[in-house]
């Protein structure tokens, strides 16, 4: 049934460059390489694409290859039903992206390769998985089974498949979409520190449990923290990883080189294959360790791993070839391992073996499937103790003897050479090359780098200056992508670094101009996978995060801010800080996986240390100089030289660099300005040591920011907005009555706000809603740092830039309001962080569990400056501190004590915080400021209360000491609605407190800003009441009836599927993850009305259905998955049913309460207004009530904005004394 390889008609592959594609070219499967012919192919037979992914190295590819694609009768069912597409996943990193993120959604987050993917004829997955077995076994189908399978659905129902294919690329296109920028402080590298410090393997070192991949760009993010703050744990963790790494079995002590990964913890198994981008990387990791550790041992492995590369990796052009298989004689890991007997033979001295296999732990009975895996694991102390011989004796051996085992190996049979020359992977290897004969001084590995970036620059880019992805024995071919010009861009800098040679540093930037141009998100920012020209694929694919190498994004950042420093190109800067802002969210979230990114960061918030070399070559002067600055880990640099001798320098740090007196000099300079220049090389050590550089640097709050929108709202441009608004109305006729004045301060504004408490860059409903909103009368945005994460700063900062630009709005007519001093999210993420580093921020109020506040200066500077930055603003025209009775709040929780002097503490901060504002008025960061209280409408009484009189004072006393006669204190923000009307009617503020908030706000010209105008809490314990109108959705649910059914499923499950679930001991067991029948009808007489139950719904029910339902589907497999699937199938359906008659009783609920409302407020109106909409009258009596400046609304949807302008050209209702009046003694009549 399998036909040997050789023996039959090659198929298309037999045509390809990639050694993974030629090795099924001798397959029985018609193979086609991916192209215009498959997919042309496709659609005329109108067949699905069976499209194969894997590498020449993946040991599970070949194992499905002898297995299934040998198989003549699996080939025949492929041939007969699909177009059968192979891809080589290194050569086409673009369709293994794409394809790899559809797999792992539909895998429940697992992906692998061999990938195997069924497309339909215009490219889109509809199903997806990785190794598939020749027959069922091991709980996955057959590939036979699963081939038939999805031949008949496509027979049956291919329109049912295309739409489910269709459906799923549009999740991965939403999944893939940009989300927008944001900006990243140097401080998350600190957080990364902490993160890394979370995972990391005390014992073996590494991170997580096996298996155990080589961190290289996590070790080196760590010696550049540890280069800042000179903690030593930080370094530990380096150190005790690469020495762990260097004595496992993942390293080859015979031929040199990393394996791919570890099987184990203990580093000892590896997976036996070697990459060239692993042993490019972690080169540069021990290179860079060695600086900074000066341990002899890190320099060993360095020479030992390039040697191996130049000796067997490296083509006679020059370029390095990818990989090699773990596998040989079809056996894996067969080449490294040995026995005693073996070692034996080679040296022909008993002694001498003896002290091998001690030293390399090679015994009778193995360390690895009863052979053994060469490894220094055990201490050299215990190894040189049990031979009774010194250190230096057993050195003596295995210097001598290696060589012997090495060339009596290489007599073995090899394992697979891949031998093609991938442009990404020889750019990390030129990097790496260059930088190795730099810092050890080896010429060999600058010779070898320079051998390898001129066959590239000459085999692998066109003559329009494109790259190409890939060649072998000469033939180089396929588009390149991000990746391939961002590597070869850094290596070529790198390598102008080691050499000299100018060409290298302008050919780095014809690269890094393309990557711009070619493979930038203008909108966004960031860079995409593919370029503009690039094949058309079902999605435009982008990565951030860092994979098995750092990602193609991070590694464009870093050539880019390279490039920028070396010629002072501000627009290469913008685009590198643009492709990290790109993906600041993630990192705030997860850094550890943007070790290359944070290094990035690093690089731009300290800037580069400038270093000018003028010398002739081979002076005696100039190479002592080099000696010295090569001693001292300089991670960001620049380094430029020139021969002195008057021939014009195009690097602009050359110029008017000259010799010293005849001598050599180095100059070192921090943005093109110099120190005096140096000739003795002592000098120059101590001008470079860490020392000089790390003062306080972890202290530093560097944020990378993107460009800022100029202006702000003034008098001029929101009036000439409002009487645009009123001309133009297509609301209303009388649209004067929507605007008014906003307090002292001159400028006008609507009467109605858009208010962003839950509007967030996710929802485009949210999007359209704001911009119809700004566009047809609404000036004022209120939004704040803690709402939604900071999200709808970003939203809010967005669509006005959007709308500035095309014209529909200019930055003068709009007032911004947001908030700061909330601690919450990231924040509270990064506070914590900055406890655990020793530097929290002063006067922190921990009032509960992930709800900190503070209003200290320190803080409020970085809120305001994040704030800033996510409305993409210059200047804010209001910030307010958010809910500062926080203190107050927590002082009345926990301590108690002397309200009045706990009051004084709090006026006292404040102020402070006042003053802190006065400053930035006077900066331009802000141009007015105020507070959001709560609590400023309560009795004096309350021990929570605050008192706008008293803020006022601590205004002026703020302003006077900034040295001004006049304090920007302007705004004033608080709740009010048709229950909560404390701001009109509770004097609390003032003289004696004789005065309300709203009639001290009109005496000292502050405007007031009404909050949760619809959202009405009657009392403390009564819950939210929405004032709007409520409609019943759906036929009546028998509440009785059909939680019987529920609970006869949920007794089905726990009779039938619990059992075979195994209970962790921790947490909730199997059989009570379905109790909704007994959890709903405790709850059901509980629910006080809609919103109470939205909330149940919403923070109870859904994440734990949601939880458990993701967690058994993933880990259920076989009949017991089968079983699972067909009963939740059943259950879901009955379980919404009873949802949904919930949602209607508490709907009626909340119908009867408004119903109420309206009955008292309908005499009290016009007749003409006693028909609208609750929602509508109830802001209408707000707009409408002497003192409130502008009533802030969350119109999440465009029909709703569309509802609530309606109210801005109705007449101010008069008497609106009367209409409160009426709801309170309704309300007390019920009390």
């Amino acid at each position: 049934m399998h036909t040997p390889p050789g023996t039959a008609q090659p198929n298309r592959l037999i045509h390809e460059t990639s050694p993974y594609l030629l090795q099924h070219a001798a397959n029985p499967v018609d193979w086609y390489p991916w192209g215009p012919e498959a997919l042309q192919a496709a659609k005329t037979q109108n067949r699905p694409i069976l499209l194969s992914i894997g590498y020449s190295a993946c040991h599970w590819c070949h194992v499905m290859e002898r297995e299934s694609f040998e198989n003549e009768a699996i080939a025949s069912l492929m041939n007969q039903n699909f177009v059968c597409i192979k891809v080589d996943r290194e050569e086409r990193p673009d369709l293994d992206e794409i394809y790899m993120q559809a797999t792992v959604t539909l895998n429940h987050g697992q992906g692998g390769w061999p990938m195997t993917v069924f497309l339909t004829p215009d490219q889109k997955p509809f199903f997806a998985g990785t190794y598939f077995p020749p027959d069922d076994r091991w709980g996955r189908p057959g590939f036979p089974s699963l081939l038939k399978k999805i031949s008949d659905a496509w027979k049956t129902d291919s329109a049912g498949l295309t739409n489910q294919a269709h459906q799923l690329t549009e999740r991965l296109k939403n999944e893939l979409t940009a989300v927008s920028p944001v900006s990243v402080s140097a401080s998350v590298l600190d957080e990364a520190v902490i993160q890394f410090r979370e995972h990391f393997d005390e014992r073996h070192g590494g991170f997580g449990s096996a298996p155990k991949f080589p961190p290289s760009a996590g070790l080196s993010l760590l010696l550049r923290c540890y280069r800042r703050t000179g903690e030593s744990r930080t370094l530990q963790m380096v150190t005790r990883t690469l020495d762990a790494m260097a004595a496992g079995g993942i390293y080859d002590h015979i031929g040199g080189g990393f394996a791919r990964y570890s099987t184990d913890d203990r580093w000892l198994v590896p997976h036996f294959e070697k990459m060239l981008y692993d042993n490019a990387l972690l080169c540069t990791t021990y290179l860079e360790a060695y600086q900074v550790t000066k341990q002899t041992s890190y320099r060993q492995v360095t020479i030992d791993v390039l040697d191996y590369i130049l000796r067997e990796m490296t083509d006679l052009a020059g370029g390095f070839y990818s990989s090699t298989d773990a596998d040989s004689e079809g056996v894996e890991g067969k080449f490294f391992v040995w026995t005693p007997a073996e070692v034996l033979e080679v040296l022909q001295n008993a002694e001498d073996t003896r002290r091998f296999c001690a030293c390399y732990d090679i015994s009778d009975q193995g360390n690895w499937e009863h052979r053994s895996i060469p490894n220094r694991l055990r201490p050299i102390e215990a190894v040189v103790k049990e031979l009774n011989l010194t250190v230096d004796e057993l050195d003596e051996t295995i210097s001598r003897v290696r060589p012997l085992l090495y060339r009596a190996r290489q007599k073995r049979i090899p394992p697979g050479l891949d031998d093609k020359i991938i442009t990404a992977w020889n750019g990390m290897m030129i990097s790496t090359m260059a930088e190795a004969g730099r810092v050890l001084g080896i010429a060999r590995y600058i010779d070898g780098a320079m051998k390898a970036a001129d066959f590239l620059l000459s085999v692998h880019r066109t003559a329009e200056g494109a790259l190409l992805r890939t060649s072998r024995q000469g033939r180089a071919h396929l588009d390149g992508v991000l990746e391939d010009y961002a590597y070869l861009a850094e290596g070529l800098i790198d390598l102008y670094e080691a050499c000299g040679q100018e060409r290298y540093l302008t050919a780095a930037l014809q690269l890094g101009e393309r990557i711009v141009h070619s493979f930038r998100d203008e909108d966004q920012g960031g860079f995409y996978t593919t370029a503009k020209t690039h094949e058309t694929l079902i999605i435009r694919a982008r990565e951030g995060a860092d994979g098995a190498t750092p990602s193609g994004n991070a590694v464009a950042v870093s050539a880019l801010a390279r490039l920028s420093f070396h010629y002072d190109r501000q627009d290469l800067r913008e685009a590198a800080i643009g492709g990290i802002r790109a993906y600041g969210r993630q990192i705030a979230r997860y850094p550890r996986a943007f070790a290359k990114s944070l290094a990035v960061v690093d690089l731009l918030a300290e800037g580069p240390v400038e270093l000018a070399f003028v010398g002739t070559p081979h002076d005696p002067g100039l190479e002592a100089l080099h000696l010295a600055v090569r001693e001292v880990f300089l991670p960001h640099r620049v380094i430029a030289a020139s021969d002195g001798m008057g021939k014009p320098a195009s690097h602009p740090l050359l110029v008017g660099k000259e010799l010293v007196e005849g001598k050599a000099a180095l100059y070192i300079c921090r943005n093109f300005s110099c120190q005096r220049p140096l000739t003795d090389p002592q000098e120059v050590m101590e001008a470079l040591s860490p020392t000089s550089r790390r003062s306080n640097q972890t202290s530093q709050q560097t944020l990378l920011q993107g460009a800022a929108l100029p202006g702000s709202a003034s008098l001029e441009g929101t009036a000439r907005y409002a009487a645009r608004m009123v001309s133009q109305s297509r609301h209303s006729s009388h649209m004067e009555h929507g605007y008014g004045q906003f307090g002292s301060s001159g400028l006008t504004t609507s009467r109605l706000g858009f208010g962003t408490y839950r509007v967030d860059t996710r929802e485009p409903e949210h999007r359209e809603s704001l911009k119809k909103a700004l566009r047809e009368g609404v000036n004022l945005i209120d939004t704040s740092t803690n709402y939604m994460d900071g999200d709808s700063e970003r939203l809010v900062g967005s669509v006005v830039c959007e709308l500035v630009k095309a014209g529909e709005l200019a930055r003068e007519e709009v007032i911004v309001v947001s908030k700061i001093g909330y601690v919450q999210g990231d924040n509270l993420k990064q506070a914590e962080a900055r406890e655990q580093a020793g530097r929290p921020y002063p006067d922190m109020v921990k009032y509960g569990e992930g709800i900190w506040h503070c209003m200290h200066p320190e803080f409020l500077n970085h809120q305001l400056t994040l704030s800033l930055d996510r409305l993409g603003l210059a200047t804010l025209d209001v910030c307010l501190l958010h809910n500062p009775e926080y203190y107050l709040s927590e002082a009345a929780q926990h301590d108690g004590g002397d309200l009045t002097m706990v009051r004084e503490i709090f006026f006292r901060r404040i102020e402070q915080a006042f003053a802190f504002l006065e400053s930035q008025v006077a900066a331009g960061r802000i141009r007015y400021y105020g507070v959001s209280s709560n609590t400023v409408t309560a009795h004096a009484s309350d021990a929570e209360a605050t008192s706008l009189s008293r803020m006022c004072d601590a205004a002026r006393a703020a302003a006077a000491t900034q040295g001004k006669s006049r304090h920007h204190f302007a705004v004033l923000q608080c709740p009010m609605n048709l229950y909560e009307t404390g701001a009109l009617v509770t004097p609390n503020t003032g003289i004696d407190q004789r005065e309300t908030v709203l009639e001290a706000a009109q005496r000292e010209g502050i405007a007031v800003l009404v909050n949760r105008p619809l959202n009405a809490m009657p009392t403390k314990k009564s819950g939210v009441l929405r004032l709007a109108n409520f409609s019943i959705d759906g036929d009546p649910v028998d509440f009785d009836q059909q939680c019987r059914a529920v609970s006869a499923l949920e007794d089905e499950y726990r009779t039938a599927i619990a059992p075979a679930l195994q209970h962790s001991g921790q947490g909730m067991a199997p059989a009570d993850f379905f109790t909704w029948a007994i959890e709903l009808t405790r709850v059901r007489h509980q629910i006080q009305g809609l919103e109470h139950w939205e909330q149940i719904e919403h923070q109870m029910i859904a994440p734990h259905v949601n939880q458990v339902m993701q967690a058994l589907s993933r880990h259920l497999t076989g009949t017991a998955a089968e079983q699972w699937e067909a009963w939740r199938d059943r259950y879901l359906p009955q379980l919404f049913t009873l949802l949904r008659g919930l949602r209607r009783e508490a709907t009626e609920r909340s119908r009867a309460k408004t119903a109420s409302v309206s009955a008292i407020l309908d005499p009290l109106l016009p007749e003409s207004k006693r028909k609208e909409s609750l929602s509508r009258k109830a802001l209408w009596i707000l707009t409408s009530t002497p003192g409130v400046t502008c009533v802030l609304n969350g119109m999440r949807s465009p029909t709703y904005t569309d509802d609530s302008l309606g109210i801005m050209g109705w007449e101010p209702l008069t008497d609106v004394l009367r209409v409160f009046k009426a709801i309170e003694q309704r309300e007390s009549s019920l009390t």
